[in-house]
């Protein structure tokens, strides 16, 4: 098994094109890049050509002096003819005039002077990968969104429809209005709720997660006296506060806070403005998004994405970040960098109340956490591959980066397991590996072990 693993990791995930007329630059070239692509050489850039014609290449590097066709005609041809390839050039000190203008006229991403460094050449072809490798990733991204988009507009139109139609045959009949509205508001509440497995399944959040929080923000509006169309507006809010992370890139999903870089932030911190504009031109959620959008300011006027202070916040958005940091905070890879029990979050909340909070719904919130019957926390979280340790039970399967299954859903982690793993994480190494994981529930007095 572990063999099998090895031997997935270790497939060739890019295939390079050399071209260099001199037979020693392409065999150094062809010994520092071999072992982790796949490597073609070619003597002269017709020759590179005609293998295109035939072949896919992620990377091309081109010598700028060679006979016949030059490295700079070969790139501006690759770029006319393969624009997602991407193009080195390499070149000597005389030619540097002759690359810079071949890297302006011919698109090409790098020029490389001779004598080359090998661990910076490397480092800069690995790198032009890595980000054509997020390139692709964002756009099958927003392939996705733009297809939930539809769907959404589908059903928004289908609900309308349902409700014209309902609504001609209920005619002046009342019970039958009534009954047309509980349906299309079922439906409704069926279309908020696919939305939502959507958002939890994307989020890495375990599923009913957001069902739970939701009940709760319901119940601290009844106790803060809000009525009617306020209290299911907070309730949605709730359900769909996360919904702007689905556009979120992973390498940002999947990190603490604190480790965020500070572009990364950036990144996180439109995550509100992705939720609120995903959701505006939705008529029933109209207020909803704007709930949303102002979730994350704070009471002292630190947060985002507007810095709104005290009364400027929308009361439903104060509230929502109240019962959000008091669930995020029971979990690992919050904000403040440590789980807090139950007990420690109620302190954090009072002492940052009037700073992060709204002194009197801090009061108004614990007094309908006392009423709160139900666990809104649960015992699911998705941690870094380097914090796998005994006992926990994998909630999905743990894939390799060659898309090998190292695990099952369901494993129980054992000390052999992190073992075995930790002696694989050299061949893990430029990859972020996350696991969805369950603590173990603790065994009933009495039961076997």
């Amino acid at each position: 098994m572990l063999s099998e693993m090895a031997e997935a990791l270790q497939e060739k995930h890019a295939r390079l094109i050399i071209v260099d007329d001199d037979q020693a630059v392409l065999q150094a070239l062809n010994r520092l890049f071999c072992r982790q692509y796949d490597v073609v050489l070619c003597s002269g850039g017709e020759e590179a050509l005609n293998y295109l014609q035939q072949h896919s290449a992620d990377l091309i590097i081109s010598d700028m002096r060679m006979p016949g066709m030059n490295g700079a005609e070969l790139l501006k041809q690759c770029n006319e003819k393969y624009p997602d390839m991407i193009r080195f050039l390499l070149t000597g000190y005389a030619d540097l005039q002759s690359a810079i203008k071949a890297v302006n006229e011919g698109n090409i991403y790098r020029y490389i002077a001779k004598p080359w460094d090998n661990d910076q050449l490397r480092g800069m072809v690995a790198e032009a990968i890595d980000l054509r490798d997020l390139r692709y990733a964002n756009q099958r991204l927003n392939a996705h969104v733009a297809a939930q988009n539809a769907e959404l507009e589908r059903l928004n139109l289908e609900l309308k429809i349902k409700y014209q139609q309902k609504a001609e045959q209920a005619g002046s009949a009342e019970e039958q209005l009534r009954e047309a509205y509980r349906t299309l508001r079922q439906e409704f509440n069926g279309m908020v709720h696919l939305l939502v497995s959507i958002v939890e399944t994307r989020n890495g959040e375990e599923s009913g997660s957001s069902e739970k929080l939701a009940r709760l923000a319901k119940l601290f509006a009844e106790f803060a006296g809000m009525q009617g169309e306020q209290i299911q507006d907070i309730y949605y809010a709730a359900l769909l506060r996360n919904i702007g992370k689905v556009l979120l890139p992973d390498a940002v999903l999947n990190k603490s806070i604190g480790l965020l870089s500070a572009a990364e932030k950036q990144a996180y911190a439109r995550f509100p403005l992705h939720g609120h504009n995903a959701l505006m031109m939705l008529g029933p959620l109209q207020h909803v998004a704007a709930v949303i959008r102002n979730h994350m300011e704070l009471y002292n006027g630190k947060g985002f994405p507007d810095r709104l202070a005290a009364n400027a916040i929308p009361k439903e958005s104060r509230m929502l970040r109240i019962v959000s940091d008091y669930v995020d905070l029971q979990h690992e890879h919050n904000f403040l960098g440590t789980a807090l029990d139950e007990e420690q979050v109620r302190e954090y909340l009072l002492k940052m109340a009037g700073q992060r909070y709204d002194r009197e719904l801090v009061d108004i919130f614990f007094t309908a956490l006392d009423d709160f019957e139900e666990g809104v926390v649960s015992n699911f979280e998705r941690i870094d591959l380097h914090e796998i340790r005994p006992g926990l039970v994998l909630a999905a399967n743990l894939v390799s980066p060659a898309g090998m299954i190292l695990l099952s859903e369901g494993t129980v982690v054992t000390a052999q397991h992190v073992a075995k793993l930790h002696s694989m994480m050299g061949q893990f190494e430029g990859h972020e590996i996350m696991l969805h994981v369950r603590r173990p529930e603790p065994q009933e007095a009495g039961s076997s072990s």
